[in-house]
């Protein structure tokens, strides 16, 4: 049996659902194919970081609800191992508006929730084959049915088996690091602060959560040093966290299970190929330093919701080539920019050498100075301006 779409997407986790969201209100027949039993069923253990653009997306898709379980980000504060040097984001030199918010998994799934039911799900399996035919792709599902579509997009995430099997080429870069992460409670109020540390062996983000005295830890190490901590027991592991960061937090205890996974960038060099087109993780993953992942992943979900409408509205077959070409270059130069960015910041606070540590500490001393850059920087972390 085939069934028919204008889209088929392949996973239910953010970007899929987003993109599931934001179609079917521009009137575009979509299909969300997830291997699992339900949609977004790997989100509850997780917490995401939403800049203010990306929150503005959400609110114009109908999904962003105020409250709930949700933090704002008022400020972020910069450290540079155990120097001096120190930058402080005040989200007043730019508006009134928070800088992004700290959600839960688990708030998220249920926003996204709230839309989903208005197009298929086809979920407990998934896809064997993916064959373009004369204007329209067919998807093979493994328990014997077919998709008919004009335009089959890849939401899979990080590892997508989509890409591996597609024709497009990928650029690659181990940064040696893995990134633990975990949920913790802490002494001190956060005061809604998100706080980065940068130590050699990576960064460590304290994210703020609702309540005032939880917040999520986002732990960067050499892999070795990462594998080591977390073979240690909770309360021996709070003691080392407590060394990193008790500063800022007090005492620390940790909340709900730690979890680890190796850092690595993989962008792929085409964002489309024949009837298909890539979207967040499958497309790009970066360094979680400046904790941009998802955002980039829902600027590339409206701007394939803003194009594939327009064209759906005039009557367009969708999955043309010159379509998906204009999507790529709306979208190519903020995900190769912030691949770069996010290597970049991590190289130069990572290393010992004596020139990165001075150019670190005279570019930390310049912006903290410049209300100016400040301004710019704080802008482009909120998602509604640009550095480059």
């Amino acid at each position: 049996m085939v069934s028919y779409y204008d889209v088929v997407i392949l996973g239910g986790g953010v970007s899929g659902i987003l993109g599931g969201i934001g179609l079917t209100e521009r009137g575009i027949g979509v299909a969300v194919i997830e291997h699992r039993d339900n949609i977004l069923s790997n989100l509850d253990h997780r917490v995401f970081a939403i800049s203010k653009r990306s929150k503005d997306i959400l609110d114009r898709f109908g999904i962003w609800k105020e409250g709930g379980n949700c933090c704002p980000i008022e400020d972020i504060l910069i450290f540079d191992g155990n120097s001096s040097s120190t930058v402080h984001y005040n989200h007043k030199l730019v508006g009134n508006d928070p800088m992004g918010y700290v959600i839960s998994g688990k708030e998220l799934s249920l926003m996204l929730q709230c839309k989903a039911h208005k197009f298929n799900h086809i979920t407990s399996t998934s896809y064997s084959t993916t064959e373009v035919r004369d204007g329209f792709i067919e998807t093979s599902l493994l328990d014997g049915r077919k998709t008919s579509s004009r335009l089959v997009i890849c939401a899979e995430g990080r590892g997508s088996r989509f890409l591996r099997k597609s024709h497009i080429r990928t650029l690659r870069y181990d940064y040696r690091q893995s990134c633990i992460t975990c949920n913790v409670q802490h002494e001190r109020h956060h005061r809604n602060i998100a706080i980065e540390h940068f130590f050699q062996g990576g960064p460590l983000a304290i994210l703020p959560m609702y309540g005032g005295y939880h917040s999520s830890i986002v732990w960067t190490e050499k892999p070795e040093i990462a594998q080591m901590l977390l073979r240690l027991p909770v309360k021996e592991f709070e003691i080392e966290l407590y060394r990193k960061c008790g500063e800022h937090t007090g005492y620390i205890e940790i909340s709900g299970h730690r979890s680890c996974h190796q850092i690595s960038m993989v962008l792929a060099e085409r964002q489309y190929s024949k009837r298909s087109l890539l979207v967040g993780d499958a497309l790009h993953s970066i360094h979680p330093v400046a904790g941009q992942g998802l955002n980039i992943g829902i600027r590339d979900v409206e701007a394939v919701v803003e194009i594939l409408g327009e064209y759906h509205s005039l009557g367009s077959d969708i999955g043309q080539e010159f379509i998906l070409e204009e999507i790529e270059k709306r979208r190519s130069l903020d995900n190769y920019s912030m691949a770069a960015i996010t290597t970049a910041i991590n190289s130069i606070f990572s290393s010992t050498s004596i020139i990165p540590k001075v150019v670190r500490s005279v570019a930390m001393s310049i912006v903290e100075m410049s209300p100016y850059i400040k301004k710019k920087l704080i802008a482009h972390a909120m998602g509604v301006s640009t550095i480059y």
